[in-house]
């Protein structure tokens, strides 16, 4: 008995051994591990507005706690605070903090692969502070015991440092004035009450890099958990690792579906920001375009070219929106689009003795370390010696210190940065060659789909939309990009490289498609793709060998087995993607069908149905139109000429092609008794340039020269090509010829020619009243009769356009019904359409006859107020629409009560673009909902 006692008494204590080993190794979930960190170190560890801790340190400390399996918890306190906890023993360790020798002799420290900066942010009014030693005149603001003390003391011997006990009375005394300069980390708190003003006075773009903090944490050099911390450390994934860094030092926007964009400042009139923090630009104004065009949110995030470039390496932004292809480029990186390129000009001292620049010349020049063109400059000035330099400042005092004789500088920034340093009176352009230097909008190199989708934006933009934007930022015409495109298209070095190596390139034409391609009676290649080849050869200085061919499914092959180079009308079909690259579109293919001259009149595709169609079988729509048109008999033909045979024989009741092919056919003679009818609901299949898919470059190159073809252009080649009248019933010139061939016989037909006529004269009135129903249609909300979404956003852009000139204010009110839903639940449908009726006349009474009120969808609307006096007078109209709405409604079922909320926007204070001026009334909308509804509500800065 005392032997069984024994042995489950030495079981038991063997048991409870194992488990407390068991549970030292793991550090148990039944203990917990104490961490202290600092209370106001943003990003990295701080106290939330509701008391939590967070921070970078916080989610790498608790994603340790959760792979390990043990509780943590958080001692939060002010830095000097947190030191003295560790050194006390009432903590475990200090999660995080800079790595020093010092400390490294007091505690054992462990590296958490997380590379934090220091930085001293300067005040935005210091126009020539560019490097440390530049700020010793002024008092640099630093919170005591941090790191920050030594690593000054240590790089600006001498600098005159101010204490404080907190960030926060650091960041009071900076807004105060006191300070013009400060030491903190990567970023400003967002947590500062006036993070906002100390954000536009210290943004982020004038920081000078102190040094690179090596992060650790701290173990007291004695305890019995360095071994184990060290192994919980070394087991976080590099990917858990990044995934931290996105979220703390990356940049936060509202909306996570916005793209981030790196702006690089101070290249104006490129890409700057204003004095209140926003974006403005030329490259700005386009991307804002491309915004609109794609339907993607966009926010601009200001920075120096350097660290812009590092976010975007380090994935915090998604792009940025312009830069040169320099040498020392990260591979992370990505040219996802040729977006600009600006003249570069030669700048001396005027006082200076160089009064030519040429082939001959020897000294010295300077150029930006980022300057993309120095291999173009030493091919024009091969004696010179070229200086790289960071910044303007430091190119102009080389100039006056006469290290170089003068630099190269893109031209319109150049001359707006040499007024704002008082230098323009001491330096002129000199004549020379202007270089045109190119910009590249950048993307990570595992973004491909952006990329992607950044290419398609912008080559939706025609060439009209981007001269004017151009004109906007560039008023010199020799300085000017785009607007010489219609003449000679500036290539970069690298796209003429490539043109002078592939030349000339070899493209298939089809023998038989007039007016697009064909061959005429002389042997030559005509039609619309020749003309377009012809210009593009031009200006872009290409030289092409044109290949007729008879059958288009051997220049397809010929294409697939790169035996041409490029197809000038193809469809960007699936399975052609395997071996081509498309150009954007540059002709769109409209319908039209031909038919005997007394056949029923055809206004939509579902009048085919049942009906035997002839079309040209290389056509996509050839494949497609069934789906389409469910009942449709579908007769594949050779070409044209054999279709029209084909319903001449009464084998086919239409032969459907584009409006340029059958516009030409019906000009034979023997076409006489033939009509073509436009079809507006068939698929719109543009023609775009195929080329072969390993000459990618080439299609860039050719969607430059494809936008320069504006539509001035585009209308005299389709008139040259399609002198034609579609109607919808008899056609005019038709009857004349008949009429004039039997006037002669019998003067009975003259009457019929009367009769004819009137007939058409009633098809064309008709026709005419079926227009502009539609037109009306397409710009007016059904029910209430309003303009809506399309026809207000057209009158928004054309009033900004006009008091964007007159330097006048408009203003946006969004307006959503407080109480809709109850009356459409309560009364029904019926009684919901009769109350948006009679509201849409309460609000049409509350402004003049020069304003416009739009349905904008369901229960909302939007009222456009133009040439306002000031901003109040939106307030009045508002406060007025109230009053309305504050008196019963008379509708035929009784009386309801329905209020509003009104958000109002005002430009040029809250946007400077029709979608923003919406979206910032919409977000003001929500506020006035919030603060109790039936209200408005403006943006806070506007009335302060």
């Amino acid at each position: 008995m005392i032997r069984r006692l024994f042995c489950t008494a030495v079981l038991l204590l063997c048991f409870v051994i194992c488990e407390r080993a068991t549970a030292e190794a793991a550090y148990g979930t039944n203990e917990t591990l104490k961490v202290a960190l600092s209370n106001d170190t943003y990003p990295y560890m701080f106290v939330d507005e509701q008391g939590r801790p967070d921070g970078l340190l916080v989610d790498y400390w608790r994603e340790i706690a959760r792979q390990q399996q043990f509780n943590i918890e958080f001692v939060m306190a002010e830095w000097p605070e947190t030191v003295a906890l560790l050194n006390a023993g009432k903590v475990d360790l200090h999660g995080g903090m800079a790595y020093t020798e010092q400390r490294a002799k007091d505690y054992n420290l462990y590296d958490i692969n997380i590379t934090i900066f220091s930085n001293v942010f300067v005040h935005r009014d210091l126009l020539r502070v560019e490097t440390l030693q530049n700020l010793m005149p002024f008092a640099i603001g630093v919170v005591e015991n941090s790191s920050h003390v030594a690593t000054l003391n240590q790089r600006l011997p001498g600098a005159l440092l101010r204490q404080y006990q907190t960030v926060t009375q650091m960041y009071d005394e900076a807004l105060a004035g006191n300070l013009k300069a400060f030491a903190s980390l990567d970023r400003l708190s967002p947590r500062y009450a006036a993070y906002q003003d100390l954000n536009n006075q210290f943004p982020l773009y004038k920081k000078l890099p102190l040094q690179a903090i090596k992060l650790v944490f701290g173990v007291p050099l004695n305890s019995p958990l360095n071994d184990r911390l060290e192994s919980y450390a070394a087991a976080v994934s590099a990917a858990t690792l990044n995934e931290l860094e996105r979220k703390w030092l990356g940049f936060k926007v509202d909306n996570d579906d916005t793209l981030l964009l790196g702006l690089s400042v101070l290249n104006q009139p490129f890409m700057d920001v204003s004095s209140q923090g926003e974006a403005t630009g030329l490259l700005v104004d386009l991307w804002r375009l491309w915004s609109e065009k794609t339907g993607t949110s966009i926010a601009f995030v200001p920075d120096n070219s350097g660290d812009s470039l590092a976010s975007l390496v380090n994935q915090r932004i998604d792009a940025h929106i312009g830069f040169p292809d320099i040498e020392n480029m990260s591979p992370q990186l990505i040219k996802a689009y040729h977006l600009y390129s600006f003249s570069t000009a030669f700048y001396r001292l005027k006082n200076s003795s160089i009064s030519a620049l040429d082939s001959n010349f020897s000294g010295n020049i300077g150029i930006f370390n980022n300057a993309n063109y120095l291999p173009e400059l030493q091919r024009q000035y091969p004696g010179a010696t070229f200086k790289r330099y960071p910044s303007l400042e430091s190119l102009t005092q080389a100039s006056i210190d006469g290290e170089i004789a003068g630099f190269f500088g893109a031209e319109v920034i150049a001359q707006n940065r040499l007024q704002q340093l008082n230098l323009a009176s001491d330096f002129d352009v000199m004549p020379a060659s202007r270089i045109f230097a190119p910009l590249y909008a950048f993307t990570h190199i595992e973004n491909t789909e952006l990329a992607e989708k950044i290419r398609e934006g912008f080559n939706q933009f025609s060439l009209a939309e981007l001269i004017a934007i151009e004109k906007k930022w560039v008023s010199s015409p020799e300085q000017s990009y785009f607007a010489d495109f219609s003449n000679k298209i500036p290539l970069t070095p690298e796209e003429r490289d490539w043109l002078a190596a592939h030349t000339p390139l070899r493209v298939g034409i089809i023998s038989n498609w007039p007016p697009m391609e064909f061959v005429d009676e002389d042997g030559n290649v005509a039609g619309v793709s020749q003309e377009i080849l012809s210009i593009l050869a031009t200006r872009l200085n290409i030289q092409f060998e044109l290949q007729p061919y008879d059958e288009f499914e051997q220049i397809l092959i010929d294409l697939e087995q790169r035996n041409i180079d490029l197809v000038a009308n193809v469809s960007p079909l699936a399975e052609r993607e395997a071996y081509a690259r498309f150009t954007e579109p540059f002709w769109s293919v409209k319908w039209a069908v031909i038919s005997h001259i007394n056949s029923e009149n055809v206004t939509s595709a579902s009048d085919l149905r049942t009906k035997r169609i002839a079309i040209f079988r290389d056509y996509q729509l050839a494949e497609h139109l069934p789906d389409i048109v469910p009942g449709v008999e579908v007769i594949t033909i050779s070409d044209l000429q054999d279709g029209l045979r084909l319903l001449q024989a009464n084998r086919v009741d239409y032969v459907l092609d584009s409006v340029e092919a059958g516009s030409r056919a019906l000009k034979r003679s023997n076409a006489i008794n033939l009509r073509m009818q436009l079809i507006d609901d068939l698929p719109d299949y543009p023609s775009l340039v195929a080329v072969r898919s390993d000459y990618q470059p080439l299609v860039a190159i050719l969607n430059k020269g494809l936008r320069s073809i504006g539509e001035t252009e585009r209308t005299q080649i389709y008139q040259r090509w399609f002198d034609f009248e579609i109607t919808q019933g008899i056609d005019r010139k038709r009857v004349y010829q008949i009429v004039w061939q039997v006037v002669a016989v019998t003067l009975v037909l003259i009457a019929v020619f009367i009769v004819w006529n009137l007939f058409l004269r009633r098809e064309v009135n008709l026709r005419r009243e079926a227009e502009h129903k539609m037109r009306y249609m397409a710009t007016h909300d059904d029910l209430t009769g309003l303009p809506n979404r399309s026809l207000l956003k057209e009158r928004i852009d054309q009033a900004l356009e006009q008091h964007s000139r007159h330097n006048e204010i408009l203003a946006v009110l969004f307006l959503d019904l407080d109480g809709f839903k109850e009356v459409n639940d309560i009364h029904g449908h019926d009684a919901g359409d009769e109350l948006l009726l009679k509201l849409a006349g309460v609000l049409e009474g509350c402004i003049r006859k020069s304003d416009t009120v739009a349905r904008f969808g369901g229960d909302e609307f939007v009222i456009l107020l133009t040439a306002l006096l000031h901003r109040d007078d939106a307030a009045i109209v508002a406060e007025k629409i109230l009053y309305k709405l504050g008196q019963p409604l008379q509708l035929s079922f009784g009386e309801v009560q329905v209020g509003a909320s009104i958000g109002i926007a005002i430009y040029p204070h809250d946007a400077t673009n029709s979608s923003a001026l919406l979206k910032q009334a919409d977000k003001q909308m929500y506020l006035a909902k919030q603060q109790g509804k039936n209200g408005y509500s403006f943006t806070e800065r506007e009335f302060s």
